[in-house]
C-alpha cells in the first residue's frame, strides 16, 4: 500500500505527460461541409462541384474501360454534406476545345522518378489523340518555386500562340505552387494564361515540409542521379506553411486568369503503403488528407472548387498499379485518371466559353 501511494504521483505525472504528447485524432467522415484555410483578405472560393460531377460521372458512364468496375461514381468523387444531389437531367458533356494549349506542370522530385511515370503521362497521350493540345512542362523537381517560375516564364515566352489561342496551366502538387509564383513574378507572360488548374496542389504547403526539412537537407547530398539534378535545392522550403501562407497573403493573384482546384483525400485503408506513415502524421491535424497534404490546404484563393477525389496523393496521377510499386497500392478500384483530367479540362473550357460570351454581350448589348 505504501509503495502504491509513493508511485501514484509518478504514475499521474507520466500519464499527464504522455496524454498531452499524444494529440487527439479526429475520426474520418464525409459528414461535414467543404472547407479551406486561407489568409484574411484573400478572395472566396466558388463551388463548382455539382457541374463538375455531372461531367465526370457522364464520362465515366460512357467509358467501356470503367463500365464494369466503376460502380457508383461517388466511389471516385466524394460527396460532402454541403453538396447537393446529382441533377436528374444533367447538361451535356462539352466537346474538346482546341483553342486552348494545355501545359501540365509536375510536382516535387518529378524528374527523379520519371522512369516510373510522370503525372498523367498516359492520360496526356490518350487525350492528345482525342484532339486536346496538351503536353508536359517538366520543371526542376528539387528547386524552389521561384526558380521553377522563371523556367515556366521562359518556356511560355518562347511559345508561338495563334491569335485565338490561350494557355491553360495544370499544376500537380508543388507544380501548382510553381505556377502561382510564375503568375505573380512574370505578369507579361502571365497574361497569356486563361486558366490555372490545381490538382492536389500544395497551395498552403504541408506540415510535413517543416518536419522533414532538416532530414532532406542532410540526405540531399547523397542523391546523385543524372535525372535528378539539385537545382537550387529550395523545393522543401517552398512548401513550408510559413512560406506559402505568407506568400499568399502578400501576393494577390492576377485576375486575368480563372482558377480551379481539385482536392484529394481518402480513408487510411485506401492510402498507398508508402504514404501511410505520412498520412498518420497528418491525421493528427485531420484524417481528411491524402498522405501528403491536408484537404483544406489544396484550394487556391478565389478558385472554383471542382471536387474531392477519393484517392491518395500519388495514385491520383500515377499508375502505380502498373509498376513495380503495385504491391503498395491498396485501392480496391483503378482510379480513372484519364477521365478526371478530361473532366477538368472540359469544365475549364466550358467556364471560359461562358465568360467570353458574357463579356461579348456586355461589350455589344445589342
Amino acid at each position: 500500500m505504501l509503495l502504491a501511494r509513493l508511485l501514484l504521483p509518478f504514475i499521474v505525472i507520466v500519464l499527464m505527460i504522455f496524454g498531452c504528447a499524444t494529440p487527439y485524432k479526429y475520426p474520418y467522415t464525409t459528414d461535414f461541409p467543404g472547407s479551406y484555410l486561407h489568409p484574411i483578405a484573400t478572395p472566396p472560393v466558388v463551388d463548382g462541384r455539382e457541374r463538375f460531377r455531372e461531367i465526370f460521372c457522364g464520362l465515366l458512364a460512357e467509358n467501356p474501360k470503367y463500365r464494369n468496375e466503376a460502380g457508383n461514381c461517388e466511389d471516385f468523387l466524394l460527396r460532402l454534406s454541403d453538396e447537393g444531389q446529382l441533377n436528374k437531367n444533367p447538361g451535356p458533356v462539352p466537346a474538346p476545345d482546341t483553342r486552348y494549349r494545355i501545359l501540365v506542370v509536375p510536382g516535387l522530385f518529378n524528374e527523379c522518378f520519371s522512369s516510373i511515370a510522370l503525372p498523367f503521362e498516359a492520360s496526356i497521350e490518350t487525350l492528345r489523340n482525342r484532339g486536346f493540345r496538351i503536353e508536359l512542362l517538366i520543371v526542376s523537381g528539387r528547386s524552389s518555386s521561384d526558380k521553377n517560375a522563371a523556367y515556366i516564364a521562359k518556356v511560355i515566352e518562347n511559345m508561338t500562340l495563334d491569335s485565338d489561342e490561350d494557355l491553360v496551366l495544370v499544376g500537380y502538387s508543388k507544380g501548382a505552387v510553381d505556377i502561382l509564383n510564375f503568375l505573380v513574378n512574370y505578369p507579361a507572360q502571365a497574361r497569356k494564361v486563361a486558366a490555372v488548374v490545381s490538382v492536389a496542389g500544395a497551395i498552403n504547403g504541408s506540415p510535413l515540409a517543416k518536419k522533414f526539412a532538416n532530414t532532406y537537407t542532410h540526405l540531399a547530398k547523397y542523391i546523385q542521379l543524372s535525372q535528378c539534378e539539385p537545382g537550387d535545392s529550395g523545393a522543401i522550403d517552398s512548401l513550408k506553411y510559413s512560406t506559402r501562407l505568407s506568400w499568399l497573403a502578400a501576393n494577390p493573384l492576377p485576375n486575368s486568369a480563372e482558377y480551379f482546384s481539385l482536392v484529394s483525400f481518402t480513408r487510411r485503408e485506401n492510402i498507398n503503403l508508402l504514404l501511410k506513415v505520412w498520412y498518420d502524421m497528418l491525421a493528427v491535424f485531420s484524417p481528411r488528407n491524402d498522405g501528403q497534404l491536408l484537404s483544406a490546404d489544396q484550394i487556391i484563393p478565389g478558385a472554383t472548387l471542382l471536387g474531392y477525389a477519393n484517392v491518395d496523393h500519388w495514385s491520383l496521377v500515377l499508375p502505380l498499379e502498373d509498376s513495380w510499386l503495385s504491391d503498395t497500392v491498396e485501392m480496391p478500384k483503378r482510379f480513372p485518371r484519364e477521365i478526371l483530367l478530361q473532366s477538368m479540362l472540359l469544365y475549364v473550357a466550358e467556364t471560359l466559353d461562358r465568360k467570353q460570351k458574357k463579356n461579348e454581350t456586355a461589350f455589344n448589348p445589342n
